[in-house]
């Protein structure tokens, strides 16, 4: 594994898009760029797999007392088991670490047995809160897409266009980041989860918007926003990666619009896949899981769950990465919480 050279980072993202698994968000240089303003250092890779080459965004940070912890956010994008075993052993070769986590897009089923060869451990808490989602393919014709919702969904969707809400792209400026960040707030304080300060959003937002990667999007009665959601994109592939709405006009059901609106621009966008993240799952499903009501949304669009393989360890320094374990990271996890009002990843 070597770094990338000036005019592989230039060209970062083209890199991403022709890895295995056909490239994920989290491992553009634009999200690379906004985590170094939030305390990572980002560093890009260059591994070789199957004879090609792999680009790998690796972010670090350094944790007092224990050394650098590296993470590759939704990556290194493998698109088979066996192809993170040598990966992993030229992570190993990372200095200045006590672990390296990875969260390759692997589906759950995959086999995993072998990993241990290659010091790959699982990890005892997840980075990413999307290791169950729901995906929807774009690639049917408008009329076959909406037709695999649930009849509920789709009735929800032709109720509030006959009611008169529309879908508008918007513009990225500080009054729609308000707008969009006071629906997450009312969604949060009905939902009970943590929320991130509004300058995070507002800075990945315009980030991922000026790399062609990001878009906001307003469900609106005349001129009343109801719903919201920011929506990536990379490649063939999108994300459903913030949204929120009001409680008035609840009756409109203004989200199955906002969503099934946005997939129809997607999809004449070019893309195929659309990722609702972040769901139960299957096993943890139940009304008390605090994403369950996520579920219950994005189950109108395609009920099927896939989960994906999480979070897994590669141990540099293993005294170290046990004193994480036992007590680091969730001391790191609460003083973030605490001071910065935050997640630490």
């Amino acid at each position: 594994m070597r770094p990338a050279t000036a005019a592989e980072i230039r060209d970062w993202d083209e890199l991403v898009l022709a890895n295995p698994d056909s490239g994920h968000v989290l491992q553009s240089r634009a999200w690379g760029e906004f985590k170094r303003e939030w305390g990572w250092e980002p560093h890009y890779r260059i591994a070789e797999v199957d004879g090609a080459q792999l680009a790998i965004l690796l972010l670090r940070r350094r944790i007092a007392g224990l050394g650098s912890i590296w993470y590759a956010p939704r990556g290194p994008g493998v698109s088979r088991g066996t192809q993170l075993q040598p990966v992993a052993r030229e992570l190993r070769g990372i200095d200045a670490g006590f672990v390296v986590k990875v969260d390759p897009e692997l589906r759950a089923d995959t086999d995993t047995s072998c990993w241990g060869s290659a010091g790959i451990v699982k990890s005892p808490v997840e980075v990413q809160n999307s290791t169950a989602t729901i995906l929807v393919d774009l690639r049917p014709e408008e009329d076959a897409i909406i037709a695999s919702f649930k009849p509920k969904c789709r009735y929800n969707i032709r109720l509030s266009a006959r009611r008169g809400v529309r879908v508008e792209r918007v513009e990225i400026t500080d009054s729609t980041i308000d707008a969009m960040y006071r629906l997450m707030g009312a969604t949060q304080q009905r939902a009970g989860f943590m929320l991130r300060p509004r300058a995070y959003f507002a800075r990945y937002w315009r980030l991922q918007h000026a790399a062609g990667q990001g878009d906001l999007f307003f469900a609106m009665l005349e001129n009343e926003v109801l719903a919201g959601c920011f929506v990536t994109r990379f490649g063939t592939k999108a994300w459903y990666k913030d949204g929120g709405s009001s409680r008035r006009h609840h009756e409109l059901m203004a989200p199955y619009l906002l969503q099934w609106e946005v997939m129809r621009r997607l999809r004449a966008g070019g893309v195929t896949t659309y990722d609702l993240v972040a769901v139960p799952r299957p096993a943890d499903m139940s009304p008390g899981h605090p994403f369950y009501g996520l579920y219950r949304f994005k189950s109108g669009f395609n009920e099927h769950v896939t989960e994906f393989v999480g979070t897994w360890d590669i141990p540099l320094q293993h005294n170290r990465y046990r004193l994480w374990n036992a007590a680091g990271e969730r001391v790191t996890r609460q003083w973030t919480h605490r001071v910065h009002h935050d997640f630490f990843f």
